[in-house]
């Protein structure tokens, strides 16, 4: 092998596990979201709600919650808020990193597509796009740049100047736990599963929602 081919291939290869080390995030918490909000949805067809994330008149009653509420009544609401919160900061630092990535052909501009229309999604269910990136932003821990713990997001919800960001999100839950707004819950379920089949393409990794719902089985 040439000196030159050696180069090539240890460029490929560094942009490739560059690629990864984005997508491969963003393809594990579209899934993750994907089908927790897949659970709210088959129980309101079934049962008209989902009972589990019924917990709340109004994000402010999580004020007083003490740590065993999260970790016991409140865990199906506030770990579901949590899901989506870490696949906002993924679609958020993706975005913001995008000029290096380097995907094939235009596969780049199709990424860059599919998470503005998740994000689109999720602003029609009035969790705006600057309220998406600020809880995106919240849940990144730096300089570290991982992201928050269940428990550590419990902590940041239980304080209420830095609650209140994430409460567009935590109402969202609360309506489609109650049978409301089905459609727009489903524009969101669309969004996800179109989005994360572009990503299974991209990483030649199957079919991570079938994967995740297999994982219950």
């Amino acid at each position: 092998m040439t000196s030159q081919q050696q180069r090539r291939d240890n460029r490929r290869a560094q942009r490739e596990a560059h690629n990864t080390s984005y997508l491969n995030p963003l393809r594990w918490h579209a899934a993750e979201a994907h089908h927790r909000l897949s659970l709210y949805a088959t129980s309101v067809d079934r049962h008209d709600c989902y009972q589990p994330a019924q917990v709340l008149s109004e994000p402010r009653e999580i004020d007083d919650k003490d740590p065993a509420w999260f970790a016991g009544m409140g865990v199906a609401l506030v770990s579901s808020v949590w899901m989506v919160a870490c696949l906002f900061a993924q679609m958020t630092r993706t975005r913001l990193d995008m000029p290096f990535l380097r995907l094939p052909g235009k596969d780049d501009t199709k990424l860059t597509a599919l998470i503005l229309k998740a994000q689109v999604a999720f602003a029609a269910c009035d969790v705006y796009y600057a309220t998406q990136s600020s809880i995106g932003t919240d849940v990144i821990l730096e300089p570290e740049g991982r992201l928050r713990s269940y428990r550590e997001f419990c902590e940041l919800l239980s304080q209420p100047d830095r609650r209140v960001w994430a409460d567009p999100l935590i109402w969202f839950h609360l309506a489609i736990a109650n049978g409301e707004r089905r459609r727009d819950l489903q524009r969101v379920l669309d969004a996800l599963h179109e989005l994360s089949g572009f990503l299974d393409d991209s990483l030649a990794g199957g079919s991570s929602l079938r994967a995740r719902w297999s994982s219950e089985l």
